[in-house]
């Protein structure tokens, strides 16, 4: 028998360091954890394989400390109940906690066993734009990033065998902290940049600035050409069973594209079209998810997926219908800036486009969020495992960063589409 943990509250109501009680199906390891008397309390860290005891802990640290919402609770147990399940992924939580019992830090991390070598990376995968931990307020001044790398090497030994570490799309800044990782030797850019803008309190100033008077002109027209089509308005439907359909109308908008692009279908992905439509209707995510889509004369001619948490609008997922003759006019473009407007009107300050460079987010985002690889061996398989990892990041970024080079690769791959659809 191994101990659970349980999320107790103290009299305020502040979830605070787990009891502890016997359970097969959960995994708890601690240990008090201090580098120098000098430099602060002991921290106490525990790792844990199940979500459920930790929920109070998670979901307060989501709402007082730092974190993106790709490390929510919600987002997290629908990916690993939907995606890392079937794919053998093993949740390995760290959780740190300070001298009074309360939630510092939450590193949600897992083990994915390999043929020859286990990998211990973030939760979440690649449906998530950023990852890192969880941060409390308190974070900076009872372990900071200066001491962080002697605490992540008692919490590498406290952890299940694995053989190299691979964490990657980790940003800077985890709200406003700065990221402890970064403190770590080794870190790597990632191949990608993400970009966000910082929105103003309303609408049609943040777009007079934006938008050059020719770009407002060509915007309106479009618009004008659109509405020939019908009246044009953003809706966000408020029943499951509307916000499902819109999503099974973006998902399969988004075929289309992936088509054309000749890149693999991302719903198509064993669990990832389970995923966004359990986030869909999740209870626990509540109002995090926005679903909406661009009505045209009572057709769907764009449809978007996107996130609200903590005063950021993040655009994740967006589709359009290419068959139409109104594609022509750019219905995606003007249900980016419905959103933009949406987002502005809803209190959000960022619009964030997430992670890729796509050359469109030049036209709105003043911001680049540099994002960082940190690959790692752990023993000497490690090190067979580990080159591999660096290379193939090395030559992601090496085509990404190269305009002349991406520009033919994308192109290649678009030309192989059409002829295995020819083919077919």
């Amino acid at each position: 028998m191994t101990p659970l943990t349980r999320p107790i509250a103290d009299k305020a109501g502040i979830a605070t360091m787990p009891e502890t009680e016997t359970h097969e199906s959960a995994r708890i390891l601690a240990g008090p954890w201090t580098e120098n008397a000098a430099v602060g309390p002991d921290v106490l860290l525990s790792v844990h394989e199940d979500f459920e005891p930790l929920k109070a802990v998670w979901q307060q640290l989501e709402q007082t400390g730092d974190c993106t919402p790709f490390q929510t609770y919600a987002w997290l147990t629908a990916w690993q109940r939907h995606i890392g399940t079937n794919q053998g992924v093993r949740p390995t939580i760290v959780v740190g906690w300070d001298s009074a019992g309360g939630a510092l830090f939450i590193l949600p991390l897992a083990v994915r066993s390999g043929f020859f070598c286990n990998r211990l990376s973030w939760l979440g995968g690649d449906l998530c734009d950023y990852q890192g931990p969880l941060l409390s307020k308190n974070f900076q001044k009872c372990v900071g990033s200066d001491r962080f790398p002697a605490l992540w090497a008692q919490i590498r030994g406290l952890l299940p065998v694995h053989h190299v570490v691979a964490l990657d799309r980790m940003p800077e800044q985890v709200g406003a902290q700065p990221n402890p990782f970064m403190a770590l030797a080794g870190n790597r850019p990632h191949a990608c940049f993400a970009h966000k803008t910082m929105l103003k309190s309303d609408w049609n100033s943040y777009y007079g600035e934006k938008r050059s008077s020719a770009s407002r002109k060509r915007d309106k027209q479009k618009r004008r050409k659109t509405e020939e089509f019908g009246a044009v308005s953003l809706v966000t439907p408020q029943t499951a069973t509307e916000r499902l359909r819109a999503l099974d109308v973006l998902m399969a908008q988004k075929a289309v594209a992936f088509a054309r692009m000749g890149v693999a279908n991302l719903f198509d992905k064993p669990g990832y079209r389970d995923f966004y439509r359990d986030l869909a209707t999740s209870a626990d995510a509540g109002d995090m998810v926005h679903i909406c889509y661009l009505d045209v004369g009572g057709t769907i001619a764009a449809a978007n997926w996107g996130v609200s948490f903590g005063g950021r609008y993040s655009y994740v997922l967006a589709s359009y219908d290419e068959t139409t003759e109104a594609a022509k006019y750019g219905p995606g473009v003007i249900q980016l800036m419905e959103l933009m407007a949406h987002a502005t009107a809803t209190g959000h300050s960022e619009f964030d486009f997430t992670i890729g460079d796509e050359a469109y987010k030049e036209q709105w985002c003043e911001v680049e969020i540099r994002l960082h690889d940190h690959f790692e061996p752990n023993n000497l398989i490690g090190w067979f495992g580990v080159v591999p990892e660096i290379a193939h990041a090395f030559a992601k970024r090496f085509i990404k960063q190269s305009p002349l080079l991406w520009h033919w690769f994308t192109r290649l791959r678009a030309a192989a589409a059409s002829l295995r659809a020819a083919g077919a």
